[in-house]
C-alpha cells in the first residue's frame, strides 16, 4: 500500500475529527481540534489516496514535546502508519529536549509499540482516564523519549 504522509494543516480537521469519533471513546470536538491547530499544535497526517488513515498531534510547551493523540484507523493498524508518523515527530523534535505521552495502563500493546521506539516509562498518573461508557477510570503510564538521543541509534 502507498502511504502519504506529509504534516496536516486546518484543512485536514474534517477528515482528523471523523476517525477521531471513530477510533477514541473520550474524542475531541472539532472546535478543540480546530483550536488547536490555532494556537500552535503540530498535526501530522497519513492518507491513502484521499482516506485518512492516521494523524498524530502534538503540543509543544517550552523544551518538550506532549504527543496529545496518536489515532490510526482500525483497518490500518500494524502496517507501520503510527510508526512512520512516530518516526517523523521524532525527526522534527530533535531540538526539544523530551517527547511525553501518556497511554492507558491497560493498554499493553500501544506501551511496547512506545518502548520498540525507545520510550521508557517515567511515572504514572491515577485515575488520569476519566470513565466513558465502555471503560472505567484508569491510570496512565507516562512515557518519555530524548529525541536527541536518537541519532545515535
Amino acid at each position: 500500500m502507498l502511504f502519504d504522509y506529509r504534516a496536516g494543516n486546518i484543512d485536514d480537521i474534517e477528515d482528523v475529527f471523523r476517525l477521531n469519533r471513530r477510533i477514541f471513546d473520550e474524542a475531541w470536538s472539532k472546535d478543540m481540534m480546530l483550536q488547536s491547530l490555532q494556537v500552535g499544535y503540530d498535526l501530522y497526517v497519513c492518507y491513502q489516496q484521499k482516506h485518512l488513515v492516521g494523524y498524530l498531534l502534538s503540543q509543544d510547551i517550552l523544551y518538550e514535546t506532549q504527543v496529545m493523540q496518536l489515532g490510526v484507523d482500525l483497518d490500518y493498524r500494524r502496517q507501520g502508519v503510527a510508526k512512520e508518523l512516530m518516526h517523523m515527530l521524532i525527526q522534527e523534535k530533535q531540538d526539544m529536549d523530551m517527547i511525553v505521552l501518556e497511554v492507558r495502563a491497560s493498554n499493553v500493546d500501544a506501551q511496547a509499540f512506545y518502548s520498540r521506539l525507545s520510550f521508557a516509562e517515567i511515572g504514572r498518573r491515577p485515575k488520569y482516564y476519566q470513565p466513558t461508557p465502555t471503560k472505567l477510570s484508569e491510570d496512565a503510564i507516562l512515557m518519555s523519549l530524548a529525541p536527541a538521543a536518537q541519532k545515535t541509534q
